[in-house]
């Protein structure tokens, strides 16, 4: 059974789904009037200055929350597979502002205890930290290869590292888990690698 303002929503997005595009960040009003209400009375403050986009660029994360812009970002795909996937996916997404408004501290864990006390009182609990939505994930292909020069581990990299790696096992076995440049890695051809 669906709620009644969800059915608001599903009704809603009927009459001006077709006007609506998915550019890069459009913003949705009527998901935003959702999230508003859904905030109003666990935080008045987050509630003001929610926002709430779709972003066409999205291929393989259902949502995400920016804290630096207190808004949730959507992928469009969702509205393929449900009006109650948008719904699940828009409260895993405030949860984890609403977590950190409430926090006022910069660093909690993701889906912390207070993550899990926000998704309760968002209505969804028992929420898990991933979903298992049908998005293809695109692999791509490692093209940088690195071996230790202490116990010849490999190490292959879609891109080429900023700043000097070295192998974990080797800096923890014989330098206290510290940086040790003799551990360092050395960059090896993909034959080599084989």
């Amino acid at each position: 059974m669906l709620s009644t303002w969800l059915q608001d929503l599903v009704t809603n997005r009927i009459l001006i789904g077709k006007k609506q595009s998915t550019s890069t960040a459009q913003r949705d009003p009527v998901l935003e009037k959702q999230a508003r209400q859904l905030l109003q009375p666990l935080s008045p403050q987050l509630a003001e200055r929610i926002t709430v986009r779709w972003n066409s660029r999205m291929r393989t994360t259902a949502g995400l929350a920016s804290y630096q812009r207190w808004e949730v970002i959507l992928n469009p795909a969702l509205q393929k597979i449900s009006q109650e996937e948008i719904d699940k996916t828009l409260r895993h997404e405030l949860a984890h502002l609403l977590a950190r408004d409430r926090s006022g501290r910069k660093k909690i864990a993701p889906h912390g205890d207070e993550w899990r006390q926000a998704c309760v009182d968002l209505g969804i609990p028992n929420e898990s930290r991933t979903h298992q939505l049908p998005f293809v994930r695109h692999r791509q292909q490692r093209k940088f290869f690195y071996r230790c020069p202490s116990c010849k581990e490999i190490l292959s990299r879609v891109r080429k590292p900023r700043r000097k790696i070295a192998c974990l096992a080797c800096c923890k076995k014989h330098a206290g888990g510290k940086y040790e440049e003799r551990f360092r890695f050395e960059e090896i051809s993909q034959v080599e690698q084989k």
